[in-house]
């Protein structure tokens, strides 16, 4: 399932901590270099889909890429209309790109938008929903390549493009506000427990187990030249599972980039990292029974429409000042027993769990995830008595000036541990992007994790791995917005 080899890992772990500064004194507003892309990485329409096979392409797939900075210390974001991010992909992308045209391996985010209408380009995918695919399926070739080679190579020209159009531009940072497109999805019944996906107007809804944020993140670029627009780096949390149906599409970030372009013209590129939404759908559960659901289009619209409207109230990034800085939080994994594996990976799934078929699926999904992930070398043994097997997971900050930053973590956060990371953030916008770099399903926080339901059973962390992860982004965005004061 997972084919990182040992080699390849040890360039994960052992990477240096690069950042540097760009100074500009002038009356107007600092500039820096940044330049903007996106590349069609739609598969062919008979490709393999999340839910199956492909039926058609609605609207095309993209990876958009955004460079800040100019040399070795360059770094880039790039977010991909993908269901999440395999860690053997993110490592060719960033292989690719830094051995071509040097930008540190460290100093690439690339994630994954969540898009459940999405190319099912990996086995991790593929067992997700197995049984909707005929036994004979094979995947078609894509210009004479599998299309996850093809693939890689397409996120890193995205890359590549994004650099070779960097040019000076202003930066303008902010938060907006988008209200009634996002809602917790677990919810607290009146027996105490908590349900994901309780139901719309379930009269056992005592109130949703979590908080929603409602805020947007925004870092636009403004050519220097005329200060015209030509991108935008936003963020908000919510799951990426609102289309529907087997043609591929973006989902409501498609519809977003779309307005945004009628907004700021054809040549815009909507640079869009979910937010945290381990937690987070669209889905209403106190509307009525037969109430509509929100549409990805009304989404999307939704979230260009806060964008729009916070534009003039943007502040003008004030200083020059760009750097990127990781480390690698060594987190927990869940555990479990030889009955257990057994049990799972025979399918051979009645007799030690009574819960639904969906939940001991996922389940069984989730214990052969991390046998395989102590049999590539993914995970991490354990050196001491019965300490839990660990998984190196890649925490990343850039710091954009004085004003802003991006986050990137790996994994579907819960939302409070990505306002935990805003509330701690020296910078007035931070923007945390989730599902980066390598898949490890849920992570939820130890309350929720005491709660249960549907991401407990189906994460792969134990119990307090994603707050060793805010932990280590608050340590590092301090230190970053220390640089700033020597």
């Amino acid at each position: 399932m997972h084919m990182l080899t040992t080699r390849t890992f040890s360039i994960l772990v052992f990477l240096p901590i690069i950042f540097f500064t760009l100074s500009v004194k002038s009356a107007q507003p600092p500039t820096v270099y940044a330049g903007v892309a996106q590349v069609d990485i739609t598969p062919p329409p008979n490709y393999s889909h999340y839910r199956g096979v492909s039926t058609g392409i609605h609207d095309p797939l993209f990876a958009k890429a955004v460079v800040f900075g100019k040399g070795e210390g360059r770094f880039a974001l790039v977010v991909c209309d993908l269901l999440w991010v395999e860690r053997e992909l993110s490592s060719k992308v960033r292989l690719i790109v830094s051995q071509e045209i040097g930008i540190p391996y460290s100093n690439m985010i690339i994630s994954g938008t969540h898009s459940h209408t999405s190319p099912s380009y990996h086995l991790n995918i593929d067992e997700l929903n197995a049984g909707l695919r005929p036994a004979s399926y094979v995947a078609p070739k894509i210009e004479g390549e599998d299309y996850p080679d093809w693939l890689a190579k397409r996120i890193a020209k995205a890359i590549m493009d994004a650099d070779k159009a960097s040019d000076k531009v202003y930066l303008e940072t902010g938060t907006g506000s988008a209200e009634g497109i996002s809602f917790n999805r677990r919810s607290i019944l009146a027996d105490g427990t908590v349900r994901m996906n309780a139901g719309v107007g379930n009269p056992a809804i005592v109130g949703p187990a979590g908080p929603v944020d409602p805020r947007v993140g925004i870092i636009l670029l403004r050519r220097t030249s005329d200060k015209q627009p030509i991108g935008c780096v936003s963020s908000f949390g919510v799951h990426a599972d609102t289309f529907g149906g087997t043609e591929f599409s973006a989902d409501y970030p498609g519809f977003l980039a779309k307005a945004l372009k009628r907004e700021f013209g054809e040549g815009f590129i909507s640079v869009f990292g979910t937010g945290a939404c381990g937690d987070i759908n669209h889905i209403d559960v106190k509307a009525k029974k037969g109430s509509k659901r929100l549409s990805s289009q009304e989404i999307g619209e939704t979230l260009a429409t806060a964008i729009q409207e916070e534009v003039p109230n943007l502040k003008p990034v004030a200083h020059s000042f760009l750097a990127a800085r990781s480390e690698f939080v060594y987190a927990p994994l869940q555990q479990y027993s030889d009955e257990e594996l057994a049990w799972a990976l025979p399918e051979k799934q009645d007799s030690l769990y009574h819960e639904s078929a969906f939940l001991t699926r996922r389940r069984a999904v989730k214990i052969r995830s991390l046998h395989w992930m102590r049999q590539t070398g993914e995970a991490i043994a354990p050196t001491i008595g019965k300490s839990p097997w660990t998984i190196p997971l890649h925490v990343q900050v850039f710091r954009i000036g004085d004003d802003a930053a991006i986050v990137g973590l790996p994994g579907e956060l819960f939302t409070e541990l990505s306002m935990a990371i805003k509330e701690a953030s020296p910078f007035k916008t931070t923007l945390v992007v989730e599902l980066t770099n390598s898949h490890i399903a849920y992570v939820p926080t130890k309350r929720a994790f005491s709660q249960g339901s549907y991401e407990t059973i189906n994460s792969r962390l134990a119990p307090g791995g994603g707050e060793m992860m805010v932990a280590s982004a608050i340590k590092l965005l301090k230190e970053l917005a220390a640089l700033g004061n020597d």
